[in-house]
């Protein structure tokens, strides 16, 4: 089967924030320059599809919904597919609400559905096929749903059953898997890692092996990630409460880029000494987002062997949206038919 070279564009956590105006000239050159925004430039790039992982708004507001679908709207990509996340409360059905609170959600529905007239997809929990434009077919699996933290929406109490089926180009969830890319601040404060991450997420996961799981959620968690799985189909394997030591090949398996290795929100040198660093920002903002292709030998992610994670928030933890979107290339088989999609749950 012929496969067809695909970029997709991953946000996440916009919390209705519309991307920055285009870098200044010699924006970066500047001798008393102390702490630059990067990558979430207007305009976004082009791709053949843009995935937003949640967190569209941060109060839930109309106004807010408003401005992330009308920025969803109008980027340069014919197919554009949301979740929600913990912050967007009126797109809940089961959440408790009054009756301005059922208007406002139906004005929420309204938006949503006005949207799709410009390629806009809002995404429910389940398993999707979506034959794009440039005529690659994908799979995607996707879900919101995250462990409970306070009185938030899409949150389950325990266990929740993530039905990850195998085959699946793209798992897009709101939540990030168990140690994975799921750090809290919390972490500094405590002197040991903190993990916000999902068990039963990172379980489904690792049976499932997508090429690519992307999120959002924890926003200084931002960062790319890639396992590869080890062989567990050996007798006698067996892992109940899996975590990624125990399933992945730590020799191969490791981070492709995490905010200890780039701060895009800043450049710490404030005299011109380090221009290499200059350069790396300047070309980030430029290129408006972090590019891993995943047919390049170094980078590459084979179904089944290999798992792409990727945390896209687009926020900081300081609710500044200052990090990078993700410009992900990956290979996908030729659709026998466009402009179709196939829920499947």
């Amino acid at each position: 089967m012929s496969r067809i070279k695909t970029r997709i564009l991953i946000i996440s956590d916009t919390h209705a924030s519309r991307p920055h105006p285009p870098p200044a000239p010699n924006e970066f050159e500047t001798a008393d320059l102390v702490r630059v925004t990067t990558g979430y430039r207007d305009p976004l790039p082009p791709a053949d599809l843009v995935l937003h992982c949640g967190d569209l708004t941060k109060r839930s507001s109309i106004p807010e919904y408003e401005t992330t679908f009308s920025m969803l709207r109008s980027l340069n990509a014919p197919l554009k597919l949301v979740i929600a996340g913990n912050h967007d409360i009126s797109l809940d059905p089961t959440y408790d609400s009054d009756p301005e609170a059922e208007q406002e959600s139906r004005v929420v529905q309204d938006i949503v559905q006005d949207a799709q007239r410009d390629g806009v997809v809002y995404l429910t929990e389940g398993t999707y096929e979506f034959a794009l434009e440039n005529g690659a077919l994908i799979r995607v699996y996707a879900s919101q749903y995250t462990p409970i933290y306070g009185g938030w929406a899409f949150q389950y109490p325990g266990h929740h059953d993530f039905a990850l089926p195998p085959g699946i180009d793209v798992a897009m969830t709101h939540g990030p898997p168990y140690g994975v890319l799921d750090e809290a601040g919390i972490s500094k404060r405590l002197g040991q890692p903190h993990h916000a991450g999902c068990e039963h997420l990172f379980k489904a996961v690792a049976d499932a092996r997508p090429r690519i799981h992307c999120f959002g959620h924890i926003h200084e968690g931002w960062g790319a990630y890639r396992g590869t799985w080890l062989d567990t189909d050996e007798p006698g394997f067996s892992v109940p409460r899996p975590t990624k030591e125990c399933v992945m090949d730590e020799a191969t398996s490791g981070p492709i880029q995490t905010l200890d290795g780039l701060r895009p929100m800043f450049a710490a040198d404030t005299q011109g000494t380090c221009p290499e660093a200059r350069q790396k920002l300047a070309h980030l903002s430029n290129q408006r987002g972090y590019h891993i292709d995943l047919t390049e030998q170094q980078t590459r992610v084979d179904s089944g062997k290999q798992t792409l994670f990727l945390n896209a928030s687009i926020m900081d933890i300081r609710y500044r949206p200052s990090q990078l979107p993700w410009i992900i290339d990956i290979d996908l088989p030729n659709a026998e038919k466009r402009h179709t999609s196939i829920r499947r749950t």
